[in-house]
């Protein structure tokens, strides 16, 4: 009989891929208007995180009762590998050194969604290297490295240095956007929370107030950036609020436990995640604009296409 899981955690997992398919869809006119704006500069900005945050929960639990850190490091890296090769005709170009160049840097970076498995990649081996230390230690290291990152994007957006190569590397979304600044500190931060058993130990009271005053600083900080930011086309990947609303949450599905046999669900999530922008990039190339018509019609179609390649993945793991 299959172990029993937290069905709501995989119910978050498939709301937190839903909310990516819409920010990269522009849904309600994505930076251009104030509910957009609020929400894809604001709001939907903490899914990444949330995610990371589970993948630092579960690779805790796996450390200590199953796969070791090896296993776990070359699945992922098999995954992250073959959707860079799904991708590569979106970034291989022709055979030029040129281009060999750009290919590495996009393999080190991640293309476009797969950012998100590098920055996995480089946390998760970051906490295991860090797993003899101190809760207090990981948890300073993870909060400078955020803090570090929240600077790079507030330069990037409202800083203009007179470095002309400064300047470009701090435009670039890679700066800040990284498994340094960002992958290993939520990565932490569900590490830690799996060594503290956090989930079990906290009442639904303190979550929904954690989430609630990190809802009002999140919007805040994002409404004033709206009317002060000059490019609005330039994309807040960190907030200050996000350091709340993530943990909180993440913590949301533990609070309301379902138990369920099936993860159907989370795997579902991933391969809405990791297909969608074929149809995304497919939709626009034909005409379609930004927005709510193509956050609905690149949904519909990842979810059609993506129970095959659930299917898929049970013949070739490295897919799923």
């Amino acid at each position: 009989m299959a172990r029993a899981v937290n069905g709501n955690l995989d119910v978050l997992k498939m709301v937190l891929a839903i909310i990516v398919v819409v920010g990269h869809s522009k849904f309600l006119g994505g930076n251009t208007t104030t509910i957009g704006y609020l929400l894809s500069a604001g709001l939907l900005r903490a899914a990444v995180p949330v995610f990371f945050i589970i993948n630092g929960y579960f690779m805790a639990r796996a450390m200590s009762s199953g796969p070791s850190m090896r296993q776990w490091l070359v699945r992922v890296l098999w995954l992250y590998l073959f959707w860079m090769l799904v991708y590569s005709p979106f970034y291989v170009d022709d055979f030029s050194l040129a281009t060999l160049v750009g290919v590495i840097k996009k393999l080190i970076i991640g293309y476009f969604h797969l950012w998100y498995l590098v920055g996995m990649i480089g946390g998760g081996v970051l906490v295991y290297l860090l797993r003899q230390q101190s809760s207090r230690v990981i948890l300073t290291l993870a909060l400078t490295c955020f803090g570090i990152g929240l600077v790079l994007q507030y330069m990037r957006v409202y800083v203009v240095v007179p470095n002309e190569f400064a300047q470009h590397w701090l435009e670039q979304d890679y700066t800040a956007r990284n498994f340094l600044f960002m992958g290993f500190p939520f990565v932490a931060i569900g590490y830690l929370m799996a060594r503290h058993d956090i989930p079990q130990k906290v009442s639904r009271a303190q979550v929904w107030c954690f989430l609630i005053v990190g809802l009002l600083v999140l919007e805040l900080e994002s409404w004033r950036n709206m009317h002060h930011q000059v490019n609005l086309d330039l994309n807040f990947d960190f907030l200050f609020g996000i350091i709340l609303v993530a943990p909180a949450v993440f913590l949301l599905p533990f609070c309301y436990p379902r138990p369920s046999q099936n993860r159907w669900l989370g795997t579902l999530s991933s391969a809405v995640y990791f297909v969608h922008p074929l149809f995304l990039f497919g939709l626009t190339a034909m005409g379609m604009p930004f927005g709510n018509l193509l956050a609905i019609s690149v949904l519909a179609l990842a979810l059609v296409v993506s129970p095959l390649i659930i299917l898929a993945g049970r013949r070739f793991p490295f897919i799923l």
